[in-house]
């Protein structure tokens, strides 16, 4: 529309611009919660510095132009309306973050659990569980409606759900390695670019390997959110958090760094990071909300090992080492993905 060409220094402005304009208002929503729960004092501001530098969105955005930041926004004002029990307008956002990327499913499975504990307050404060229930009904109708609406110029309107369907099932379940350069629990045990049918230990296959920790991460969410939930401080900011960095950490098929195309692996500056992303800011928003000296220590971890994690495979595209195949490199992701591993407990 405007005659640029894609190499054009005004289209990487463009393409960096909306991100970076998220990444600031993501900012912005940190010193509101950080203000409200802390005051005004020097680790407030610590931690608002921080995250306005923090490495990791600098140089995701910044430096490589992903719309990270325009994927995580919405699902950082979803569940903070979900710690102020705003439920509609929460589901609002999370279709907003599910029309721009599907990989907001991961996020399924806290907001399910956020509705649940909306039914539990309901009867144990001696009401009706029918409007809460009701909520549920509506979240879920809201919830469809953006990525229905985003869909329908594409696909018109015989084939949009069924295209829709299919969209996201081929993309949640793209590639078959234990994880292509992100470096996490399975990458520290050196399954970078293995295949998911090899077999690490037990003679159990990184597949399976993947499966098992998921569900272990998934009891773990309900395990937690019964537990807060009693205890009174229940937070969809760090449910969601510990879901978000628990995933990318010991799940397989994580990616960082990949681009099929006509059924071959080419490395080209395109990557799948936004879990690690998106769970640093969660973490550093639900350090904000509760002032714990543990979720700042998690949120630093994790925002420079993510930062090594894109540094390291940005900077080798075009070398010889450019599939991270070396041992230098191998021991690095090992290295890394330790560390990382290290920031979620």
């Amino acid at each position: 529309a405007l005659q640029l060409s894609y190499e054009s220094r005004w289209t990487y402005f463009l393409l960096a611009l909306i991100p970076a304009i998220c990444d600031c208002a993501a900012v912005v929503l940190l010193d509101h919660i950080s203000r409200r729960y802390m005051g005004q004092g020097r680790a407030q501001r610590c931690l608002v510095l921080f995250a306005a530098f923090c490495p990791l969105t600098l140089f995701d955005t910044g430096i490589w132009k992903q719309i990270d930041g325009a994927f995580a926004l919405p699902l950082l004002l979803c569940f903070w309306l979900l710690e102020e029990r705003r439920y509609l307008l929460a589901a609002v956002l999370y279709g907003v973050a599910l029309a721009i990327k599907p990989q907001a499913l991961l996020a399924g499975p806290v907001l399910a659990v956020c509705f649940l504990v909306a039914i539990a307050d309901a009867v144990r404060d001696g009401k009706s569980p029918l409007k809460s229930v009701g909520q549920i009904l509506g979240g879920a109708a809201l919830a469809l409606l953006p990525p229905l609406l985003a869909g329908l110029p594409f696909y018109g309107a015989k084939n949009l759900v069924p295209s829709l369907i299919d969209k996201y099932i081929t993309t949640a379940s793209g590639y078959q390695y234990a994880t292509i350069n992100a470096f996490n629990w399975f990458a520290a045990l050196g399954g970078n670019w293995q295949a998911l049918d090899a077999c690490p230990v037990f003679n159990l296959s990184w597949k399976v390997l993947g499966i098992f920790n998921i569900a272990v991460i998934t009891v773990l969410l309900v395990v937690l959110a019964v537990i807060s939930w009693r205890a009174g401080r229940f937070s969809p900011l760090l449910l969601a958090a510990f879901y978000t960095v628990g995933v990318f950490t010991f799940a397989h098929c994580r990616i960082a760094h990949i681009l099929e195309s006509d059924k071959t692996l080419s490395i080209l500056p395109i990557h799948h990071t936004y879990e690690c992303t998106l769970g640093m800011l969660l973490v550093l928003l639900a350090a904000a909300r509760w002032n714990d000296i543990r979720l700042y220590g998690a949120g630093f971890g994790l925002s420079i090992t993510g930062f090594l994690n894109l540094e390291t495979v940005y900077t080798l595209v075009g070398s010889d080492d450019e599939w991270l195949s070396s041992d230098t490199s191998r021991e690095f992701a090992m290295a890394v993905g330790f560390a990382e591993t290290a920031a979620f407990v």
